[in-house]
């Protein structure tokens, strides 16, 4: 199962501990948000880990790298809106995916929202 991560918003809403880190890595309880993510669905069975980054993509690129706790991560980039990089989640869509933050499982096969994919997915 592939764990699709939305990580690639500025988040405005956080300021002023946005201003110099993506909102996945300002830290709580010692651990940037995307280390707890990572934990609880790694613990919930994931074997990839999608993580689409976007604003301040390489402070997230330089922290976890290639894997996590031995999960190979794919750091697809989204240069614009949510669907291109959604649409295609590095080819998670086509299997099944768990998305945490609603706690329930998705079936890869939902449909496109129709925007055409960035290419930055392989």
């Amino acid at each position: 199962m592939d764990a699709v991560v939305l990580a690639a918003g500025e988040g405005t809403r956080l300021r002023p501990l946005t201003e110099d880190k993506p909102k996945g890595m300002v830290e709580v309880a010692d651990q940037p948000l995307l280390t707890h993510c990572f934990d609880q669905v790694i613990d919930l069975g994931a074997e990839q880990l999608v993580v689409v980054v976007g604003y301040m993509k390489e402070k997230i690129i330089d922290h976890y790298g290639d894997e996590y706790r031995g999960v190979p991560i794919t750091l697809p980039a989204q240069t614009e809106g949510a669907g291109p990089c959604v649409a295609d989640c590095g080819g998670a869509r086509r299997r099944r995916f768990h998305a945490p933050a609603w706690g329930q499982r998705l079936s890869g096969q939902s449909r496109r929202c129709g925007h055409p994919t960035s290419g930055a997915a392989s």
